[in-house]
Order: C-alpha cells, then sequence, then structure tokens
C-alpha cells in the first residue's frame, strides 16, 4: 500500500483504492503518528470535526469499510490494528506498505 499525500491518493497493488474523504482522514492521520493509539472521539474530531451529532461507535463503521479496501484480510488487519478498549492504530511503515 502506498499513500500519496500530494494527490490524495491511496494505492494497493498498484490499483488506486477510492475512499471517501473521512476514510482517507483516518488512515492519513494514522499513518503520520504510527505510534499513537487512536481512542474513537480523536478519530470522530479528526475525521468528522464538529458535523459529528451521534454515537462514537459509528468510527467503527469507517474502520470497517477503510480494513476492507486496504487490507489483504480484513479479518486479520495488517494496517489498521484494533487496541482492545481504547481504539485503534496504525500497524504499517510510515507511508508505505506492501
Amino acid at each position: 500500500m502506498i499513500i500519496d499525500n500530494l494527490s490524495y491518493e491511496v494505492k494497493k497493488s498498484g490499483e488506486t483504492v477510492n475512499l471517501t474523504p473521512i476514510e482517507y482522514k483516518i488512515l492519513s492521520v494514522m499513518v503520520n503518528h504510527p505510534e499513537k493509539i487512536f481512542t474513537r472521539e480523536e478519530l470522530i474530531s479528526i475525521a468528522l470535526e464538529k458535523n459529528f451529532d451521534g454515537y462514537n461507535r459509528a468510527i467503527d463503521s469507517h474502520i470497517k469499510n477503510l480494513r476492507q479496501k486496504i487490507e489483504t484480510d480484513s479479518k486479520k488487519p495488517a494496517y489498521i490494528l484494533t487496541v482492545r478498549g481504547i481504539g485503534y492504530k496504525f500497524g504499517g511503515i510510515k507511508g508505505k506498505a506492501e
């Protein structure tokens, strides 16, 4: 997987992955802070900004969709990892993953 922040494109196996703006924001911030564990609230604040007035588990749907698009096996993710009881973190290499 290659993430190009200049063109806002994500490529997996040479093919462009079509991400929604919210999915791209989530992935981009996680890639740029690979050691950080993000809570749902932090991801909502980053990806949805002030426009969100709902249940914090809504971010889980975005994570699920993102995993389906970028992971080889979304049931065993390598890039978007769950940290039980806390949230999510990026498991790949910053800016580049295969």
